[in-house]
């Protein structure tokens, strides 16, 4: 079910755009804590669409994208190459049963993935390199007035993924030290036509484990729209942290 999801997120994921601000300040925070990218090997685990390989692979010497959407691999595949990088390999597989045991991984990279949602795959995400993992993930806040109505109707609320506050807890739990982490405000308007806004939903509420209730959507949707448009507003925060390979973590 969730790669069905995924593939379907994939139609309307955002496509790579090099150089963007976002994405140059979380790599900025990664350079900060001592993390150099060129001339390495890494691993994009949950790679998406590619919006850190791909930036990524114009300075490393190869870069693996792993991922459960082959539509979201075929995509990162094809911007690839478009913009004439040809040192990326794509993997698809579900994190778990990922086998990287004959890449010889420099630097292990996660953004926003649910592949690390549990202590088993962040510690085998942890094992990976050489140098070890740039994590890129949920902060303490995701909010939207918009979702928890429709959401309530379902009998569902927003959750706050696993995140940054659980990874440190795990460290914490492996007895490894705290390293440097941030938390960065990354709030969103969100803005689409009825229909897009109306998949949008299903969507989430699918990904949340529910059963999207159609006409409900639309009403709740026909009831906002502003000239065919809807538009709110998604706060959020994300956490940044770099975390050095650790040989005694078994």
């Amino acid at each position: 079910m969730q790669k069905q999801l995924w593939d379907k997120k994939a139609q309307t994921f955002p496509r790579f755009v090099k150089d963007s601000k976002d994405t140059l300040e979380i790599l900025a925070f990664f350079r900060a804590q001592g993390v150099d990218f060129r001339d390495k090997n890494v691993l994009d685990i949950g790679a998406g669409n590619g919006r850190f390989a791909l930036q990524l692979a114009f300075e490393a010497s190869h870069l693996y994208a792993s991922d459960i959407s082959d539509s979201m691999l075929r995509h990162l595949a094809n911007d690839a190459k478009d913009l004439g990088l040809a040192n990326i390999t794509t993997i698809l597989s579900p994190w778990e049963e990922c086998d990287i045991s004959k890449l010889r991984l420099d630097i292990a990279f996660a953004a926003m993935t649910p592949a690390l949602n549990n202590f088993a795959s962040f510690k085998k995400a942890l094992c990976a390199s050489k140098e070890g993992l740039c994590y890129v993930g949920w902060g303490r806040v995701r909010q939207s007035a918009f979702l928890d109505e429709i959401f309530a109707q379902h009998n569902m609320r927003v959750e706050l993924p696993t995140g940054l506050p659980q990874v440190l807890q795990w460290l914490s739990e492996l007895k490894m030290e705290i390293p440097t982490y941030c938390y960065k405000e990354a709030s969103y308007t969100y803005s689409a036509n009825s229909d897009k806004a109306i998949e949008d939903i299903t969507w989430h509420i699918h990904i949340h484990g529910g059963s999207p209730d159609e006409e409900k959507i639309r009403q709740f949707v026909a009831s906002k729209q502003q000239n065919g448009l809807i538009s709110y507003l998604c706060e959020r925060e994300i956490g940044l942290c770099f975390i050095p390979a650790n040989k005694d973590i078994v």
